[in-house]
């Protein structure tokens, strides 16, 4: 057989697989958007015999709003937010919709655009790839000026606590908001994934015989797809017996070694050591990945080290 990589539009780098044999060709596809984003051509359309195809949107939402008017009105909200001397700040995935969410405000705005240190390292993948992004690492001198000052935007991941940030006012930006999220009345529906009208045309331009969808809303994808296409069409199975997971006892010396490890390695004062250096360190030196986390989570409760969500890393007390 042959396996081919065809771009998916979901987020830089994202790939739909095309299984080609001497019978017929089949295409993978998770996660695809199919329509430009300021960041993202569409997907590609490789024409094959079978496609399965994920259902990404919930089987009670299927449509999103034209991305024009999200944007229009994710600009307008930002602007009356810097009119009440508030700081916009998005909530969003660290990974595309944070970069376009970059870009919106890069090209629509002259407002500075200060990201989560997650979210600027995603970013700067992006610009390495060609992608024009400017903005400003919240870990820097720079951005608290800016936030100080109060004319600029800011973008963190969606489970960051801004809370104790009383100048914020935060929306979320995502395509399926969660009931908390919907609570807070400011919610924009951006994604960088398809809804059911985009999965339906991408279908009908890849003119497969047979397409067998998963996850999500996949009944309501299988019955649309066979009613307004003609296409034969049916949910993929999921019934897959799953081993139980197995419950390890850690043994207790081990856990004090991995201790005494990670606190040889985080001893200067005011300096911040990320977290997946010290658990890769760690990992190094033989412990498993379970018993490093669980030396850092002892640690944290002891107060031996203090973590902080802003930088994904730990320090000392």
């Amino acid at each position: 057989m042959e396996v081919e990589a065809h771009d998916a539009g979901h987020v830089l780098g994202s790939v739909q697989y095309e299984i080609i044999t001497h019978n017929e060709n089949l295409v993978y596809a998770s996660h695809l958007n199919f329509t430009d984003t300021l960041i993202s051509k569409a997907a590609e359309v490789a024409p094959c015999d079978t496609l399965i195809l994920e259902a990404a949107f919930p089987a009670t939402s299927q449509a999103l709003p034209p991305r024009e008017t999200v944007t229009a009105a994710i600009v307008k909200w930002a602007l009356g937010c810097i009119g009440e001397r508030r700081v916009p700040t998005f909530a969003t995935d660290p990974i595309g919709t944070g970069q376009e969410l970059v870009r919106i405000f890069n090209t629509w705005t002259e407002l500075s655009v200060v990201v989560h240190p997650r979210i600027a390292r995603i970013a700067q993948v992006y610009r390495n790839n060609g992608v024009g992004l400017t903005y400003v690492d919240a870990g820097t001198e720079a951005a608290r000026g800016l936030v100080e000052e109060g004319k600029c935007v800011v973008i963190i991941p969606r489970r960051f606590d801004v809370t104790r940030y009383g100048e914020f006012r935060v929306a979320y930006v995502t395509d399926w908001p969660t009931p908390a999220e919907k609570a807070t009345r400011s919610v924009f529906p951006l994604s960088e994934q398809a809804d059911l009208e985009q999965l339906l045309m991408f279908v009908k331009e890849a003119r497969p015989k047979v397409v067998l969808t998963f996850r999500g809303g996949s009944k309501v994808l299988a019955d649309f797809v066979s009613k307004r296409l003609g296409i034969a069409a049916r949910v993929l199975s999921t019934d897959i017996a799953q081993p139980k997971p197995i419950s390890l006892r850690l043994d207790e010396k081990s856990l004090g070694m991995c201790e005494n490890y990670i606190l040889g390695l985080v001893q200067m004062p005011n300096l911040t050591y990320e977290k997946r250096d010290l658990v890769a360190r760690a990992l190094g030196q033989g412990f498993g990945l379970q018993l490093v986390e669980e030396a850092l989570n002892t640690l944290t409760r002891k107060n031996s080290l203090k973590y902080s969500q802003v930088t994904e890393g730990y320090s000392l007390p």
